[in-house]
């Protein structure tokens, strides 16, 4: 079991520069290739999108915060360094 706080995970979106790979409550960072938090009734819920920026089929439902805080930020973590091994292509390869 995680420990996480709301305020440890802002901590580390910001230490880690994760703002662009996680959306806080809302849109706060890009649409595609990320992860999403949000509170609905009692339930907290994660969720990614794709390169597309379309919601993937599959949603997480948590009673307890501090488990949908770690997949969120486990969920940003792998976008970021997805980031990071991006191949651009200049000119043409044939």
């Amino acid at each position: 079991m995680t420990d996480l706080t709301a305020d440890d995970v802002q901590r580390i979106i910001k230490d880690e520069q994760l703002s662009a790979t996680a959306n806080w409550f809302g849109r706060t960072g890009r649409p595609q290739s990320s992860a999403w938090i949000d509170r609905i009734g009692d339930e907290w819920v994660v969720w990614e999108t794709d390169e597309r920026a379309v919601r993937l089929d599959m949603d997480f439902r948590f009673r307890s915060e501090a488990e949908a805080l770690d997949l969120f930020l486990r969920m940003a973590r792998s976008h970021r360094a997805a980031d990071s091994q991006a191949v651009r292509r200049i000119g043409d390869s044939a």
